[in-house]
């Protein structure tokens, strides 16, 4: 392990403890205090055995030789299975494709970055709420406007393309403004929902309330989408600009939704100050099992080393993410197939009929059809990528 490519900085966290920041290759670590002091160590006077018995003799008591020698094996493990995995925030989808390389992305978020100075910032937040409050307290009933056609819907289709590309820029130019590099725009598969993602690593290196803002700025960059036409609505609009509208706002409410891996998520992370935010919750889950069994507990989790508000808030946010989660498997995947077993045959029935006697299909019927068989595979591709692994890890234990 070479230990100059390794960049050690404090890490603000709710934590009780001092947290460090390790940076290697452009993938972050959370480490503790002890961790660091003794990487900081090794960096200034070498990472060979003489300076690690110093270190072990100067700190009598807290590691021995060994011990560091068996860490410094372990982490150097863990930072090669990171680098093999390309271990970012990509590693969340379970396919994901570039489609938009970094250099030319920064093209636009270099100018873009100047739409984050605060008071803007302020001025377009307070103008889209007034804006969204007079349009939604004038709404319009949607069915009475402007009748769903096949033109519509991909015109909707390509807007929300659209949409989702400019939120990604927010992003990006969000890292720009705060002097922190951003990698490539790209296409990648959440669970069974396909997403636009913005390789936004490097802004562990920000303070917890720069991240808030770098998160935020998808949702931001939305709002500055969306801000004319709304205007547009309220002085005289139709049916299209309606559907356009209601497109971002439920972009927004999925976006800002703190239990999948999206905007909100991440928003989550930092407002409470804790990383790897439902992987420490689980672990209290776990715990909190093993003491009501009675069973010997050997490592205590993160949570108890948190503030109190940090504590409460990681509890409450574990309970209500897995209720969730129960929820989607359990009952709303379910109730899909149910609903595509009763109503799949029929509807595929009808086109072919419609097909046989050389008439037009219907296009209700057609957009049912797509939409429920791309909801079928994508789910059938989820079920595969996360039980490949584990057929794998039986077969070479059978070998």
């Amino acid at each position: 392990m070479n230990l100059r490519q390794l960049t050690i900085r404090p890490f603000p966290t709710a934590s009780r403890h001092d947290t460090y920041l390790l940076e290697t290759e452009g993938r972050f670590f959370e480490i503790g205090k002890d961790t660091a002091k003794l990487l900081e160590y090794l960096q200034a006077n070498g990472g060979d055995e003489e300076s690690i018995s110093r270190y072990a003799e100067v700190h009598k008591g807290m590691l021995s030789k060994e011990e560091i020698v068996c860490f410094l094996d372990g982490l150097e493990k863990r930072l090669e299975s990171g680098r093999n995995s390309n271990g970012d925030q990509r590693k969340s989808f379970l396919y994901h494709k570039d489609f938009i390389s970094a250099t030319t992305l920064r093209k636009y978020s270099e100018v873009l970055k100047n739409l984050f100075r605060p008071w803007l910032m302020g001025a377009v937040v307070v103008v889209f709420a007034g804006l969204e409050a007079a349009y939604f307290l004038h709404y319009r009933d949607l069915l009475e406007q402007t009748p769903i056609s096949i033109y519509l819907i991909a015109g909707l289709y390509l807007f929300m393309a659209f949409s989702s590309l400019v939120h990604e820029i927010g992003h990006a130019a969000a890292c720009r403004h705060y002097g922190v590099p951003h990698g490539n725009i790209g296409l990648g598969l959440y669970l069974n929902l396909p997403v636009f993602y913005t390789d936004v690593t490097h802004v562990w290196k920000l303070s917890r309330q720069q991240r808030c803002v770098v998160n935020f700025g998808g949702v931001y960059f939305q709002m500055l989408l969306l801000i004319p036409l709304l205007t547009a609505a309220i002085i005289g609009g139709n049916g299209l600009l309606d559907y356009m509208i209601l497109l971002i706002n439920f972009n927004f409410a999925l976006t800002l939704n703190p239990f999948f891996k999206f905007d909100g998520y991440w928003m989550m992370t930092d407002i409470l100050g804790v990383a790897n935010l439902r992987k420490k919750g689980n672990e209290w889950i776990k715990y909190v099992v093993n003491k009501i069994r009675g069973k010997e507990i050997s490592v205590r989790p993160y949570i108890l080393s948190l503030s109190p508000w940090a504590k409460c808030g990681l509890a409450i946010y574990t309970i209500v993410v897995n209720i969730f989660f129960c929820f989607y498997f359990f009952y709303v995947i379910p109730q899909f197939f149910i609903y595509f077993y009763k109503t799949f045959p029929d509807r595929f029935l009808q086109l072919m009929t419609e097909l046989s006697y050389q008439q037009m299909p219907s296009w209700s019927n057609m957009q049912q059809i797509i939409l429920q068989l791309l909801f079928f595979f994508l789910f059938l591709f989820m079920t595969y990528k996360i039980l490949s692994p584990l057929i794998r890890r039986i077969r070479w234990a059978k070998a």
